[in-house]
């Protein structure tokens, strides 16, 4: 069975064909050799996904789907990784797990900066593309601890901590930078998630925290 290629394509769509970028233009045609009509599958990234075909430099649109926002909301918020290319593998995978928002966060003793926004979207919307999803990842920040949303419930990563309970409500996923989070830093209201004994990366306690708790809420089943 040929593989479908699913398409990242900013809406509204306003037309019967969707303009394709340029990347997307040489990825379909040089990389994949797709010719006019093949089949592809796209995505505004909003919810709603489409089955076209390929018509030169566009996608002409076929049936078209809502898919229902993925509920409840679990977001990470995390310290920036010290380098670009660990910064990118964070995005990238939270992007492919369906987390619904990534929150850089500012922290006393954090020393990495977040990706510029152009740069981190794109990886998002290749990460989206990658996993066939309907809805692309917010990315906002950085913020101050004391800014996260106190609707959510928080859930601060540490090691040799009791994982969350069976069922979860969702949240916000807080990781610390590698340095760890200064006296006093943590609100009082966070509830603790354990990793595990191992002393894991900013990257992939973001990562496996966020999986956890997506199954804990019931996303991964969906």
């Amino acid at each position: 069975m040929r593989h479908v290629p699913h398409l990242y394509l900013c809406g509204p769509w306003e037309s019967d064909e969707i303009a394709l970028s340029e990347a997307h233009r040489r990825h379909l045609g040089r990389v994949l050799r797709l010719a006019d009509g093949a089949v592809v599958s796209y995505t505004d990234g909003e919810g709603t996904t489409g089955e076209g075909e390929l018509a030169g430099a566009a996608i002409r649109r076929g049936i078209e789907a809502r898919v229902a926002k993925p509920a409840p909301e679990v977001a990470v918020a995390v310290a920036p990784p010290s380098k670009p290319n660990r910064a990118r593998f964070l995005v990238e995978k939270l992007a492919e797990l369906g987390v619904d928002r990534l929150i850089w966060l500012r922290t006393r003793h954090g020393e990495g900066r977040p990706p510029r926004p152009a740069k981190a979207e794109a990886w998002a919307r290749a990460a989206l593309e990658q996993s066939r999803g309907a809805w692309a990842v917010r990315i906002d920040g950085p913020v101050e601890m004391e800014d996260l949303p106190s609707s959510s419930t928080l859930w601060v990563a540490e090691r040799e901590t009791n994982p969350p309970p069976s069922v979860v409500n969702g949240g916000i996923l807080v990781i610390g930078p590698e340095a760890g989070f200064a006296e006093g830093e943590v609100p009082h209201r966070a509830n603790r998630l354990g990793l595990g004994r191992r002393v894991l990366r900013v990257e992939t306690a973001a990562v496996v925290g966020a999986a956890i708790l997506l199954d804990r809420s019931g996303r991964l089943s969906r």
